[in-house]
Parts: structure tokens; sequence; C-alpha cells
């Protein structure tokens, strides 16, 4: 197992379901964000998110730094949304410091957040809003990814372990978002635990993805029930199962044990992507060249 928890940033515009799948990868994280942000959670994953409000980058610094220093049954924190964040940040500097000074400044922040997130021995997930590739004045190519100002674009991507682009697949049903993470010259994209990258696009689905890596990711309290739920049904479908008959039957016995139907469709959602993953992972390991 990794020895140390991951640091990953996402990105991708608004509406691809970044927020939603945070809710459902980490139902035992506290979500450091801007009033509002996270409705989507309680209306599709079926629980209130545990929150802290944050307007600005040392905002979420502060709470890594608090959470750091006590007990904390949390095993993740989900910056949401950290563009929104460093924009305020930025518009707070901007105010006190100009050139260098404010550049400089707006980077110690970055470093700053980037130390307390390594110490808060938990995960810490980053959404972000994402910017097109640019080309600047002097000819210079910039790579798109989350919308940050500055250098940032690059320099936070640098700081984590995972890079995941927000996309969309319409073929896959029902859940079409998907991550992407290939080595591209056009975006930051960046995989350390070889995963999301051997799945090219990989399914929206943090959690699989990270237990996927060796990390242990925590069930809702409430669900306590649902990991070996969905490990029988993933194993269902790696052993040939047919998707459909295999979800819907096992859909309709949740429904009949009274379990509600957010909480099953969250069950079958990441047994589906395990399922995906580990049968990608499977190839992965027993072809050396195709």
């Amino acid at each position: 197992m990794p020895q140390e928890p991951a640091l990953v940033c996402t990105y991708g515009p608004s509406g691809s379901g970044k927020t939603t799948d945070t809710g459902y990868s980490f139902p035992r994280g506290l979500f450091v964000a801007a009033r509002g942000a996270l409705n989507s959670i309680k209306s599709l994953c079926g629980y209130d998110p545990q929150t802290v409000e944050a307007q600005t980058i040392d905002d979420a610094t502060e709470a890594l730094e608090t959470l750091a220093k006590r007990k904390h049954n949390f095993d993740s924190v989900i910056v949401d949304d950290f563009s929104f964040l460093a924009e305020q940040q930025f518009s707070l500097y901007d105010k006190r410091f100009n050139g260098f000074t404010l550049w400089g400044k707006l980077r110690d922040s970055a470093l700053r957040f980037r130390n307390a997130a390594r110490y808060s021995n938990c995960h810490v997930i980053l959404n972000c809003w994402e910017q097109p590739p640019k080309m600047k004045q002097d000819g210079t190519r910039v790579r798109g990814g989350p919308m940050l100002s500055g250098r940032l674009p690059e320099q936070i991507p640098a700081m984590c372990d995972l890079v995941l682009r927000c996309g969309h697949e319409p073929m896959r049903k029902p859940w079409p978002g998907v991550y992407r993470c290939a080595y591209s010259t056009d975006f930051v994209m960046k995989d350390r635990f070889n995963i999301a990258s051997v799945l090219d696009p990989a399914p929206m689905n943090l959690a699989e993805i990270l237990r996927a890596a060796g990390f242990e990711v925590a069930r809702h309290p409430d669900l306590d029930w649902q990991e070996d739920t969905v490990q029988s049904v993933a194993q269902a479908l790696l052993d040939g199962g047919d998707l459909t008959s295999t979800v819907n039957t096992a859909y309709s016995g949740l429904l009949e044990h009274g379990i509600s139907p957010a909480a099953a469709r969250w069950t079958l959602r990441d047994a589906m992507d395990r399922s995906v993953i580990r049968r990608a992972l499977d190839a992965r390991n027993t072809t050396f060249l195709s």
C-alpha cells in the first residue's frame, strides 16, 4: 500500500461531474467549499457532507492545518472549487501588491497549501475549472489545465500525485463521465500510480481508482454492507456475467432488502467501475507488447 495519502487535482468545465464524484468517492471526507457548492452531493448521493466554508486558498490551508493538529475521522479533504479560491486569493493580493511581489505571494500561498496538504494525514482532492491551451505573445505555447492564475496551472499539478481531466463519453451508460489521463502536449495530466493512465479514459470514480492503487478509501458509515456487494457484483461481471442482467438483478435485490434507490445506484456504480478498472489492469499485467 502507498505510504503517503494522495494529493489529487481534477479539472473540467462546470457540470462535468467533479463534485458529485467526490461526494460518491469520499463520504467520510471534509469538504472545503463556498456556500451552495455541494448541492449535487445531497441530491444525488443522498447525504449531507461534512463541510467547512472557505473563500481563499489561505482559508483552505488553515482548515488543513487545523485538521493536522487534532485527531479526526476524515479520510480525505476535498477542496471544491479550488479555482474559485485561487481567484479570490489573487483578488485579495491584487489590492495589496503588484508585479513580481504579487505573483510571489500567490506562489507562497500555493506552497503553504501544498505543505499543509502533505501533513494533513489524509487524501486531499482539488477540484478546478478548466482553461484551454493558449499562446503567449512571445509565441510560447501554454498547456491547458486547471484554471488558475500566473504559473499555478503548472505549479499546482507539479505538486500532485494524480492530475485528471474530466471528459464525457456518451456511449458509456448510465454514467458518461470519465477522467482522461495520458501524455499530452495540449493539457496537463499526470499519474504517479500508473492506474488512470493505463485506463485512459478511466471511469469518473476517484475512490475506485485510489483503491486500485492500493489505498484504503472508507465507505459511508451507514453503508457498511456496500463493499461486499460491490465486490460480489464486480466479480460476477469479471467472470463474464451479462452487464444488463447482472446489474438489474443486483439493483432489484437491493431494493427488496430496503436499500434506497440512491444507495443502490451508488453501489452498482462502484461495482461496474471496479470491473472496468480491474479488467484493464489485468490486461496490462498479462501483456508485454500489444
